[in-house]
C-alpha cells in the first residue's frame, strides 16, 4: 500500500490543444511508493469529473475533498474540469452553440492531452448526460462511469427537429441583444444563484458562485459571470431516443446510476438504466445537488466502490 500523502490543494491547471483551452483541477490521494513498494503497489484510478449544466468544476469540492479526509484516501488520481463556456475554461468562437457531443469531443481530446488510461467518468446532471458519450468514443479506455442525476442526453422526437432549429435559431438573435448581468458584489451574485430554479444550498451555491464571478471589465465595476451566456441556448439539434439508447446499449463497463428523490419514480430514465448491462442503481434521499449537499458521503462511497469494481476486473 502506498504512503499517503499530505492533502493535496486545488492546484488549477490549464491545458491547451487546437481549439481547446480549458481548466481542470487535478488532485491525489497518494504519493508516489516508496522503492520497495513499486512490484505490488496497484495504480491508482484515473477519475475524471464532469460537472452539470452551468455549474463548474468545484460542483466536486465537497465529495473529493470528503474522500480525501478519510482515514484510508483511495488511491485515484482526479481531474475536475470546467467545460467549455463554464468556470475559467475557454469560450468557444462567436456564432458557436454549445452542444452535448462538443462537450464529449472536449473530454476525448483532453484524455489524449494527458494521455489517460483506465478511467472512470465520474458525472453530475449535464456530465452524466456527457459521460456515455465519451465511452462510446474511447470503450477501451474508459473502465467505468458514476452518473449522478442522469444518464444519457436529453432527447428530442425527430419530429420536432424543425422547431428545435428555430428556437435555437431565434434565441441566438435575442440574447445577442441582451446585456450582461452585473452584480454589485460577490454577495448580490450569491443571492441571485440562490433563487434559481434549481434549489441549492448556501455552502455549495457559494463554492460555484467562487469559481464563477469575475470582476466586470467596464468602468462602472461590480462583478460578472465567467461562463458564456450561449450555454443557456438550445442546441440547434438533439439526439433522438433511439440514438441515447443506443449508445447506453452498446456500454459494456460497469455503470452506477445514484439518483435522488425526483428521479427514482421516473420511468424514462428506469427504461435507460434497463439498457446497460453493468448497472447498479444507488437511490438515495436528495435534491438535484445531493453530491454537494446531505449526500457526499454516500456518493464518494459509490464512487469508491465502482473503482474498486474496475481495479478488480
Amino acid at each position: 500500500m502506498p504512503n499517503k500523502s499530505v492533502l493535496h490543494n486545488q492546484c488549477w491547471q490549464e491545458v491547451v490543444q487546437g481549439r481547446l483551452s480549458y481548466q481542470y483541477c487535478e488532485l491525489g490521494g497518494y504519493s508516489p511508493p516508496a522503492e520497495d513498494q513499486l512490484a505490488s503497489a496497484a495504480a491508482p484510478t484515473t477519475v475524471i469529473a464532469l460537472h452539470g449544466w452551468l455549474d463548474n468544476s468545484a460542483s466536486f469540492t465537497p465529495m473529493l475533498t470528503h474522500l480525501l479526509q478519510q482515514p484510508v484516501t483511495p488511491s485515484m488520481q482526479v481531474y475536475a474540469l470546467d467545460f467549455a463556456g463554464h468556470g475559467h475554461s475557454f469560450h468557444r468562437p462567436q456564432g458557436c452553440f454549445y452542444t452535448i457531443w462538443d462537450y464529449a469531443i472536449d473530454v476525448v481530446q483532453f484524455i489524449k492531452t494527458k494521455n489517460l488510461d483506465k478511467i472512470v467518468l465520474l458525472g453530475h446532471s449535464m456530465g452524466a448526460c456527457v459521460a456515455p458519450l465519451v465511452a462510446s468514443m474511447l470503450p477501451n479506455q474508459i473502465q467505468g462511469i458514476c452518473a449522478i442525476e442522469a444518464l444519457g442526453p436529453v432527447a428530442t422526437n425527430i419530429e420536432e427537429t424543425p422547431r428545435q432549429l428555430q428556437k435555437a435559431i431565434l434565441r441566438q438573435a435575442q440574447q445577442q441583444q441582451r446585456q450582461s448581468k452585473v452584480f454589485t458584489s460577490p454577495k448580490a451574485a450569491l443571492a441571485a444563484r440562490l433563487g434559481a430554479k434549481m434549489s441549492l444550498q448556501e455552502s455549495a451555491a457559494r463554492l460555484l458562485v467562487e469559481r464563477n464571478l469575475a470582476p466586470n471589465a467596464a468602468p462602472e465595476g461590480g462583478f460578472v459571470w465567467r461562463s458564456d451566456r450561449r450555454v443557456t441556448l438550445p442546441s440547434p439539434m438533439r439526439f433522438s431516443e433511439d440514438q441515447v439508447r443506443a449508445v447506453l446499449s452498446n456500454l459494456k463497463m460497469p455503470v452506477t446510476l445514484i439518483v435522488g428523490d425526483a428521479l427514482q419514480t421516473s420511468g424514462e430514465l428506469a427504461e435507460r438504466a434497463g439498457l446497460v448491462v453493468q448497472l447498479q442503481w444507488v437511490r438515495i434521499s436528495g435534491d438535484h445537488h445531493l453530491h454537494m449537499e446531505n449526500q457526499v458521503s454516500a456518493c464518494a462511497q459509490a464512487l469508491v466502490d465502482l473503482c474498486a469494481l474496475c481495479l478488480n476486473k
